[in-house]
Parts: structure tokens; C-alpha cells; sequence
């Protein structure tokens, strides 16, 4: 139960992911663009550079929560590398509970709070030539936290699971917190 509620929870985070992943091919357009033309064409255009770093952020903020529910986030491995599975879900249980949830949940807060006022307030880039309706990326911060939080809650019952339940779902559980052996390392 706790599983398949997590596995869900990943699967919603994963397929946003995934999906604003394509927007690391249209970054790398816009800068080329932006190169080019400054090169070549000797025209600079505050659009574009506003524009890679629009991208860029929305790249970002919904990608996070993916990279947590896949762990690709960075970790102290030396430290990690000698706990067992019971104590690294417990570490990850205090961790989300004492800082990821609150963290997420002020910045869900603050953000809405943040964009509304750059709605009300019609607010535009800074530079003359720059994108208007700043709203939009400002959206992308609590969309992000919020995305961030559901894969913490997706982490979170993974963590719960190695303690709880049957024992094929605590193997299963425990299985998701093993260390990954390193890829690019020779075997023993």
C-alpha cells in the first residue's frame, strides 16, 4: 500500500520531469541564438537573455523534485556508504520531515505571494528590451516547491515502508535507499 502510493506519487513527479526536460533543448536554441547573433549579427537582445534565463529556471524548479524521487541529488556518499538501510531511512525521514516539508510548504507560501504581487503590479523586465509579464516565471517557484513536495511525500513513504508492512515490502523499500554502486568504477 505505502509502496504503490509512493510509486504513484514518483510516477506524476517522473512524467513532469521528463516532459520539462525538452525544455533543455529550447535553452540551448535561444543561447545559440542569443550567440550568434551578438556575434555575427552584432545585435543583443534583452528578450533572449531574459529568455535563457526564463528556461532555465522553469528547467529547474520542475525537474528538482525528479531528481529526488530518481536519487540523482548530491549526497555524502563516505558517510552514507556505511549505514544501513533502517538508519538511512530514518536520517531521510528526520530530513524531509524537519526541513524539506516546511522548506517547501514556506516557499509554496511566499511564491504564490510573489507572483500574484508581480500580476497585480503588471511587472516587466527590468531592462527596457526584456520579456514582459514576469509573472510567469515567478509562477514557476511555488509550481516547483510543490512538485518538490510530492516527491518528498513520495520519498517520505518509501522511508516509512522499510520499518512497516509486510517484509517482501520493507526488502522493497530498503532496496530503493541501497547505495548505487558507481557506473564508471571497475568491480572489486
Amino acid at each position: 500500500m505505502l509502496l504503490a502510493l509512493a510509486d504513484r506519487l514518483a510516477g506524476v513527479v517522473t512524467r513532469i520531469g521528463r516532459s520539462a526536460s525538452w525544455l533543455a533543448i529550447a535553452l540551448m536554441l535561444v543561447i545559440l541564438t542569443d550567440v550568434v547573433t551578438r556575434r555575427f549579427l552584432v545585435l543583443g537582445s534583452g528578450r533572449l537573455q531574459d529568455l535563457e534565463w526564463h528556461l532555465h529556471g522553469a528547467l529547474f524548479l520542475l525537474c528538482f523534485g525528479f531528481a529526488y524521487v530518481r536519487d540523482a541529488h548530491v549526497r555524502i556518499e563516505l558517510v552514507r556508504d556505511h549505514m544501513s538501510a533502517r538508519l538511512r531511512a530514518g536520517l531521510e525521514i528526520a530530513g524531509i520531515l524537519l526541513f524539506l516539508v516546511p522548506f517547501c510548504v514556506l516557499v509554496i507560501k511566499f511564491g504564490i505571494e510573489f507572483a500574484e504581487r508581480s500580476y497585480r503590479t503588471g511587472e516587466t523586465s527590468m531592462g527596457g528590451t526584456g520579456l514582459p509579464h514576469r509573472w510567469i516565471i515567478k509562477s514557476f517557484v511555488p509550481l516547483g516547491a510543490g512538485i518538490l513536495l510530492i516527491a518528498a511525500l513520495s520519498v517520505l513513504l518509501r522511508c516509512i515502508a522499510v520499518f512497516v508492512g509486510p517484509e517482501a515490502q520493507r526488502r522493497r523499500a530498503a532496496e530503493w535507499l541501497r547505495v548505487r554502486p558507481d557506473p564508471h568504477k571497475p568491480a572489486p
